[in-house]
């Protein structure tokens, strides 16, 4: 069974789902990472505030992996969008990494 919107071809596609994986990604370690803190809590303990753009960083791998298969499925437009989302939160961890 095909899923039909995983077949799109497009710069913004790509984009898109560059930027909702990691999110994805994100929310789901920092949950299983921090499920005995306060979600009103978490953002302003120093310990925590220190390892999030480890996480970030982290949450970009699996950008890697569904680029190399829309590289594979030959999807080049989506591929070049997953690039750019991924150079841009990579650029963020990067400033994250010197802010925090």
């Amino acid at each position: 069974m095909k899923i039909k919107i995983l077949e799109k071809n497009s710069v913004t596609f790509g984009l898109i789902l560059s930027i909702a994986l990691p999110l994805m990604f994100f929310a789901i370690v920092c949950f299983v990472k921090f499920h005995d803190y306060g979600y009103s809590n978490l953002w302003w303990i120093p310990s925590i505030k220190k390892s999030i753009p480890k996480i970030v960083s982290l949450c970009i791998f699996p950008n890697g992996l569904v680029f190399y298969g829309y590289i594979l499925k030959n999807r080049l437009l989506t591929m070049r969008g997953m690039l750019i989302g991924t150079m841009i939160l990579a650029l963020f961890a990067i400033v994250l990494f010197f802010i925090l």
